[in-house]
């Protein structure tokens, strides 16, 4: 019992490093954040859960986090400086330490049937309390650590499910139960999710006998997860008018190919967020536990997020935030993985060199995780700065807020920060936020209509300068700069002095001919 408490107590300096490392890359913030603050804003407002005033558009993934930002707002939470930034960068951190915290739970769970003590139940919180991965999304402003948390809980209870025999009695409807809520709330926190929860039932109808009983464990999930799943998606259809957000839209819809893109995302994703874990991670197959019920659910777990990271031709964003749900069970898989070099060990004879290549192996991977930390950071440590937004876009936000009457519509790329401090109209020519250019052909970034935009008649259009142009993910603003209408249609707002304060800057801004109600820099 001693040795348990004391094995207990050691998740607590695993928790400080985590918070270390996520305080000195307390600046690594996502543009895409301030797109959800601005659905946050706007439902707190009355405004309705959208982007712009009376257009519904689902330019969010992440209802669960757009709601719970919203009620900051609704109770004047949030009223101070960068105040929604603020909190969800602390509610991430916090989802992030506990995080930490519930693997540490499923290691203990699973370490116990296997008569190991508690330096094995360590390994997997090791190599999340010093993954630079989990702790930069946790402080990004998004919602990917509260996934990964919803996600690890849901996964634990169908651990639980797998390893005890609760699972034959009443008890085990009720752990059944808070599975599929888990898997649920996840869902509504990523849209991707749900192929986890029907991967966690496969394997219940797989693994557990009788038929019987894994068919009533399985209605009991699908009770808890289904049917309010199904209320989710009848809502979003009738608000939105769409079965998917509009960002699947624009990240797949009319793109060839993106399964090539994605086993990329997805190589290179497991090589650099796991590491040289991934082989630890894998040699449970052929150690021994190939049929350990477990094991097999996590894997199966990886599986389903990995076929679904293939399929939508991965991420562009930094850092393989795809992957950060999964972190756990992949941290669990390292486990079995040791296990099965401890007992190959074992079977040779050669415990004392066994004891020394898994600390040797542990350790190694600490240090590559913590040597990529830096590699990660972008901007001056959070401990000597708090610059946790980009100061060029907050100042082209303040000029244009203080410039431009409100009402006034703006043509633009970068549709997060900007537009959430500017509170301006937006033609996002991403199309994260905008219907038709999300369905365009072709992929994220590239697709774009440069007649769309001149029909729409923004009063103003706002473009990264790229002179240049080297920045091909800038396809949008070539394509308007080049365009005959711009040149007939709009000029440069402002005079000398103002034009050189955007410049400044890197950007450009247009305004319309003969517009002149909408700006104070006239």
């Amino acid at each position: 019992m001693a040795e348990d408490t004391s094995r207990s107590g050691a998740i607590v300096p695993l928790l400080l490093i985590f918070f270390l490392i996520a305080f000195h890359l307390l600046n690594c913030t996502t543009d895409d954040a301030f797109i959800t603050f601005r659905y946050a804003e706007n439902l707190a407002l009355g405004n309705g859960l959208v982007f712009n005033p009376g257009e519904r558009v689902e330019g969010y993934s992440n209802f669960l986090w757009a709601v719970t930002l919203s009620g900051l707002v609704a109770i004047g939470a949030t009223g101070f400086a960068h105040g929604l930034l603020v909190w969800a960068k602390a509610l991430g951190l916090l989802c992030g330490l506990a995080t930490v915290i519930v693997t540490f739970q499923a290691c203990r769970m699973l370490a116990k049937p296997r008569g190991l003590g508690g330096r094995y139940a360590l390994l997997a919180p090791v190599i999340l309390a010093t993954s630079p991965q989990l702790a930069a999304w946790s402080v990004a402003g998004l919602e990917t650590s509260l996934c990964a948390l919803l996600v690890v809980l849901a996964q634990l209870q169908t651990i639980r499910l797998l390893v005890k025999k609760e699972a034959a009695g009443r008890s085990g409807v009720a752990v059944a139960a808070s599975a599929g809520l888990f898997y649920l709330l996840a869902s509504l926190a990523r849209p991707e999710i749900p192929i986890l929860f029907v991967a966690a039932c496969l394997t219940v109808l797989l693994s557990i006998r009788p038929l019987v009983r894994a068919t009533r464990l399985l209605a009991a999930m699908g009770a808890t997860f289904g049917l309010p799943y199904a209320a989710f998606l009848a809502w979003r259809l009738d608000y939105y008018g769409d079965i998917f957000p509009n960002t699947f839209y624009a990240k797949t819809a009319g793109a060839r190919l993106l399964w090539l893109d994605g086993l990329k995302y997805w190589g290179f994703g497991a090589a650099t967020i796991v590491g040289p874990l991934i082989v630890l991670a894998f040699l449970a197959l052929v150690g021994g536990l190939g049929r350990d019920r477990v094991y097999l659910f996590l894997v199966a777990q990886f599986s389903a997020l990995g076929a679904f990271m293939i399929y939508c031709g991965g991420d562009w964003m930094g850092s393989y935030r795809l992957f950060i749900p999964i972190l756990p069970a992949i941290a669990l898989m390292a486990q079995s993985g040791a296990y099965a070099l401890w007992q190959l060990a074992k079977r040779q004879q050669v415990r004392r060199w066994g004891r020394v290549a898994v600390a040797v192996f542990v350790v190694g991977v600490c240090l590559y995780h913590l040597f990529d930390v830096e590699e990660l950071s972008k901007k001056p440590s959070g401990f000597c700065a708090r610059d946790a937004i980009r100061y060029d876009y907050y100042q082209i936000a303040r000029m244009m807020r203080n410039w431009l009457l409100p009402g006034t519509a703006v043509a633009l790329g970068e549709a997060g920060l900007i537009p959430y401090y500017s509170k301006l109209n937006v033609i996002d020519c991403r199309g994260l936020t905008d219907r038709y250019i999300a369905r365009l052909k072709g992929k994220l970034h590239a697709k774009f209509d440069p007649m769309y935009v001149f029909k729409r008649k923004p009063d103003y259009i706002l473009l990264v300068d790229v002179t240049g142009r080297t920045w091909c993910e800038h396809n949008y603003e070539n394509m308007l700069l080049d365009h005959a209408v711009l040149a007939a249609d709009y000029r440069l707002v402002g005079d000398e002095r103002t034009q050189r304060l955007f410049w400044r800057y890197h950007f450009l801004l247009f305004t319309r001919r003969g517009f002149l109600l909408g700006s104070r820099m006239e």
